[in-house]
């Protein structure tokens, strides 16, 4: 089944939450990073690195925070976090 996301503004107009139908990782874990090299070891987060103008990616049970740079634009970042997230979770 394909997953649903959510979309969530934060305080922090560079930064969106993606909350999903469905738990990443256990209840009460978090995973940060803050480059991409941090994220070599997870599938998910470093492929949304790859995306242009991402800075940082937090997951939390069944939530993504992601935060772009100042520059970038969400309108095309946004729609390109959702394909990579559908992507990675509709595989594993």
């Amino acid at each position: 089944m394909a997953v649903e996301i959510e979309v969530t503004p934060t305080r922090n107009e560079h930064s969106i939450i993606f909350k999903l139908d469905r738990r990443l990782i256990p209840p009460g874990t978090g995973l940060s990073f803050a480059d991409a090299q941090s994220a070599e070891s997870h599938p998910l987060a470093r492929a949304l690195f790859q995306v242009r103008g991402v800075v940082s990616v937090w997951i939390l049970g069944d939530e993504i925070q992601v935060t772009k740079d100042e520059k970038a634009r969400w309108g095309s970042v946004k729609s390109r976090i959702i394909e990579v997230i559908r992507s990675n979770v509709n595989s594993g």
